[in-house]
């Protein structure tokens, strides 16, 4: 009897009001119905979700982080636009020269390459600050969007002396300026998720009567919960479609809580148009959204168009311009992310090797390697079996035999952690030594 039936059966038996779950993902030549999942599908309307890379601008406010160089950064745009990235923020250009000099490089970099990118520069609601993005886009003569922010919780307006009025003129004229010299804008209410409901609700009508692109709904300081991202997107959700407006939400969200992912996915359930994130998680305190998870995830959901490939070589970029060390464990990239030293977990991914890629990525992973270019390891270590032991000795072209392997494990047996390549080859060449 196959896992699916035995499972859906169980469920039904639990609660016969629960509703069945459907699978969901990516699809497999043969691997069939033993693949199940709890998880439901995304919703036929919002395969249509867009990615806005921050890691240039919001990302690079990691005091972790090294600033890239603008030749670095140009090339890491060409790379995340040939992800699938749609929107990037790519600068603070009011902010110093050097700042205005980079975002010029790059929308030449944009432009000269046909890269398929809405670039976006940040500013305060404040002129001074969109001025120098107005002259962006009369230089270059073409889609330049500006990303004003202003903060509006009641905890931030009373550390600043703001009142609610003056809130709500700065945003007006802000977008009555930004209208008048036909710059596209889109609206970041930072700190929106600790921002009450009426005042919300002021805020994005204003938005959507001045036909903002987009309202950035922030978790500026990671506050959410999924449960509390579908009220608010929901709520922000149904003021625009209240008043039959396209204005599309943008969900931006940081991992204080490590609660980012999760957000994010709970964002593009309620209907957020567009997912904002920073590849690597970099980003201030505990970062932003990992944006490859948030692109992975969709990809797996069938959503948007991809390549994912490019996810293992953009991430490293990123980690090398940066001098941000990628965990071992991250997601993805990570040395560990489609590694085991398991016995019964090699095992098992040996066997499902020789019925089938799609069976060797999914036995012990939920996330299919060879999509992205890499592959299911196996190492050896003090909690690893026979397979390992032989797989290793054979991957190093080495003796593989019983007696050779048996060897290896037991001396593997007595670390404490998982073997090195170059730790396994010099065991070898000694225990070859003792043999000649």
């Amino acid at each position: 009897m196959h896992l699916k039936s035995t499972v859906r059966r169980h469920a039904w038996a639990a609660s016969s009001a629960m509703p069945l779950p459907k699978n969901a993902g990516v699809s497999m030549s043969n691997i069939g119905e033993t693949l199940f999942t709890w998880n439901e599908p995304l919703p036929g309307d919002q395969r249509s979700v867009e990615i806005e890379d921050d890691t240039l601008r919001d990302g690079l406010q990691g005091s972790f982080i090294r600033k890239p160089t603008v030749e670095e950064k140009a090339e890491l745009i060409r790379m995340s636009a040939g992800i699938g990235a749609r929107h990037a923020v790519l600068g603070f250009p009011a902010s110093s020269p050097a700042e205005f000099s980079d975002s010029q490089r790059l929308l030449s970099v944009i432009a000269d390459d046909d890269l398929p990118l809405m670039p976006w520069f940040l500013g305060r609601a404040v002129q001074e600050d969109l001025e120098p993005i107005l002259r962006l886009r009369d230089h270059f003569g073409a889609d330049v969007g500006a990303a004003f922010f202003i903060g509006t919780s009641p905890i931030r307006r009373y550390v600043e002396k703001w009142d609610m009025s003056q809130i709500m003129e700065r945003i007006t004229g802000t977008m009555e300026y930004l209208e008048k010299v036909g710059l596209p804008f889109s609206f970041s209410v930072e700190d929106a998720s600790r921002t009450p409901p009426e005042e919300l609700r002021a805020m994005v009508e204003l938005a959507v009567q001045h036909s903002a692109y987009s309202i950035a709904v922030c978790d500026t300081v990671g506050e959410s919960t999924p449960a509390g991202v579908h009220r608010l997107v929901g709520f922000v959700k149904s003021i625009i479609k209240d008043r039959g407006s396209d204005v599309k939400i943008l969900w931006h969200g940081h991992n204080d809580r490590g609660l980012g992912l999760a957000n994010s996915i709970a964002a593009v359930e309620v209907g957020a148009d567009i997912v904002g994130g920073a590849f690597l998680g970099i980003g201030e305190r505990s970062g932003n959204t990992a944006l490859e998870q948030v692109i992975m995830y969709l990809y797996q959901n069938g959503v948007g168009n991809f390549d994912v490939k490019g996810l293992i070589p953009y991430l490293k970029k990123l980690s090398a311009a940066t001098e941000f060390p990628i965990p071992v464990n991250m997601p993805l990239v990570g040395k560990q992310a489609f590694a085991t030293c398991t016995g019964t977990h090699a095992a098992a991914v040996l066997k499902a090797a020789d019925i089938g890629t799609d069976f060797e990525d999914y036995v012990f992973s939920s996330i299919p390697a060879s999509k992205l270019g890499a592959v299911q390891d196996i190492g050896v270590g003090p909690t690893s079996g026979m397979a390992n032991a032989k797989y290793v000795l054979e991957k190093g072209n080495m003796d593989s035999s019983e007696g050779t392997a048996e060897e290896l494990l037991a001396y593997a047996k007595k670390q404490h952690r998982l073997l090195y390549e170059d730790e396994i080859i010099a065991w070898y060449k000694q225990h070859a030594a003792k043999g000649s």
